[in-house]
């Protein structure tokens, strides 16, 4: 496989860390973590962030994977999006680049919840309770990661036959920047606000500019593939 879905895969990955609500909660996790909070004080900060960081990476990958995998290991599922996958996938980024500019909204439930995140740090305390916490708050979608995850991830994994390497190299961008936080936390560097907010203004940017380029991708696509089908019919 080229190169170049892998560096697309983690930069959505990178992008997913830095949206709004992923961003939020990767702060605030990393802030409970090393304030001595379940057990965990300030010496491991940093082992406890890289343990977060490690849980929503197996989160995302393992989604992920499951569902590029499906995809293509049903025979009649695999036919059908190997011969129509570049006239869906047009109309998909096309959407998914859409909620990233804010001209509309989707609604996907999160499948955890706070109470389920305090349950568990409870039975597992230390570096086996903020892997926990990095799965549960990966699988809390929001509308932007949902975008970036099941609009875009997964129709280009699905279209590079690639059910594990590009869903590992969205898994390993959606550990870098908290990957990064957790190493200043571990050395008693205290960047929660300021962290915060030089990644909130960064993903800003970049999500209104990744949200561009996905709209005109697939536009192109749109007008390279669906157009033309929709004429011979």
């Amino acid at each position: 496989m080229e190169t170049f879905p892998l560096w697309t895969a983690l930069w959505l990955g990178i992008l997913t860390s830095i949206s709004p609500c992923p961003l939020a909660s990767n702060i605030a996790a990393l802030s409970y973590l090393s304030s001595g909070a379940g057990r965990i004080d300030g010496r491991n900060a940093l082992r406890s962030g890289l343990f977060y960081t490690l849980g929503r990476m197996i989160a995302y990958t393992v989604l992920a994977f499951v569902i590029t995998w499906q995809l293509l290991s049903v025979p009649a599922v695999a036919n059908f999006l190997q011969k129509y996958m570049s006239l869906i996938l047009g109309p998909v980024l096309v959407l998914s680049g859409l909620v990233m500019l804010e001209f509309m909204t989707i609604r996907i439930p999160g499948i955890a919840g706070n109470r389920l995140v305090e349950k568990a740090i409870r039975r597992h305390p230390g570096m086996v309770g903020a892997c926990v916490m990095g799965i549960v708050f990966a699988l809390s979608f929001c509308p932007v990661s949902a975008a970036l995850f099941f609009g875009s991830l997964v129709p280009l994994a699905v279209q590079n036959h690639s059910p594990l390497l590009m869903p590992l190299a969205y898994g390993a961008g959606t550990a870098a920047p908290v990957v990064g936080a957790a190493v200043c936390l571990g050395l008693g560097v205290d960047i929660t606000g300021r962290f915060y907010e030089a990644a909130r203004r960064f993903g800003g940017l970049a999500k209104k500019a990744s949200g561009a380029v996905f709209v005109l991708v697939g536009g192109y696509y749109s007008w390279q593939f669906l157009i033309p089908f929709l004429k011979n019919i």
